[in-house]
């Protein structure tokens, strides 16, 4: 049997899985465009699986520094004059990129500012200041900073986040105590394949503990802990690249039966994982006066 090279993809675990995909079809060989297609179906179904499997090894957990943006200014006096509008400039805060548009009302007073790009890397909250275009003067504004967690966008990077699970104030792991909760919420962010999680309503840089998992695109394109495919997974990996592969070639119920197998396959893996890991899955619920963990 030859050997089949798609591009960069020379790993153990691609090939194992190539060995497979070939038993199964009753194959003696692949042309390049189908080992890239039952590539594909690989990447995608160990995708699914790390998703469905919450899988124990993709999770990680550590101390890292929030990154604060400018997420609003708040307007505290509009001045007057400002016939012709006014640019917004921010400085000092440790900070660069900030930007921002003001808004003025019939009485020629700023009376809002629209943040159109947050910046990076503050400290402290940056200074706002008014520039009128013709005339005007005594508008006052402050900003609002509040810290992130940026997910990244670089696939594979495994200090890049896929999924934040939990954020606290100190270790989970080697605190004895119950840790703080940090309430966030996930964020689309454009440019970024994984968006941001902002920190309601933190605005310190002080490093807080994340437990996330990292992204990985192509669980078996690349060596190592981080790209290798867990070998419960095998299975039902090449039993979903099989079954892409009969919906391919029209073979509509015989993939219909291979979906099927797959599927089986992949549930009693989480079975076994849930009964013998007694993993639970960690959720948080918030009101107005209680911010406490549920398991």
């Amino acid at each position: 049997m030859r050997t089949v090279n798609i591009g960069t993809v020379s790993s153990p675990a691609a090939n194992t899985l190539l060995y497979n995909f070939l038993h199964e079809i009753g194959g003696t060989a692949l042309e390049t465009n189908e080992g890239a297609a039952a590539l594909r179906s690989f990447n995608k179904y160990a995708r699914v699986a790390r998703e469905r499997m919450r899988w124990p090894e993709a999770t990680i957990c550590k101390q890292v520094v929030p990154d604060l943006r400018v997420r609003a200014v708040n307007v505290s006096s509009g001045g007057s004059g400002y016939d012709s509008g006014a640019t917004v400039s921010f400085s000092g805060g440790g900070g660069s990129g900030a930007t921002a548009t003001a808004t003025t009302n019939s009485d020629d007073e700023v009376n809002g500012v629209a943040v159109t790009a947050e910046g990076t890397g503050y400290t402290s909250a940056p200074t706002v200041s008014f520039t009128p275009v013709s005339g005007g003067s005594g508008a006052t504004a402050t900003a609002v900073v509040v810290a992130y967690i940026d997910y990244g966008s670089t696939e594979g990077d495994t200090a890049t986040v896929g999924e934040l699970l939990r954020v606290t104030e100190a270790d989970p792991l080697t605190t004895s105590s119950n840790v703080q909760e940090i309430p966030f919420k996930v964020m689309h962010e454009s440019g970024s394949d994984y968006g941001v999680a902002l920190l309601i309503n933190r605005t310190s840089t002080a490093p807080v503990w994340a437990t996330y998992r990292f992204a990985e695109e192509a669980y078996t394109e690349t060596g190592g802990a981080n790209g290798a495919l867990p070998y419960v997974w095998a299975e039902y990996v090449v039993q979903g690249a099989y079954a892409d592969w009969l919906r391919a070639s029209e073979q509509h119920r015989a993939a219909q039966l291979a979906d099927a197998r797959a599927e089986q396959t992949l549930l009693v893996e989480i079975d076994k994982l849930e009964r013998q890991g007694q993993q639970f899955q960690h959720t948080q619920y918030q009101s107005h006066h209680i911010n406490a963990p549920l398991n």
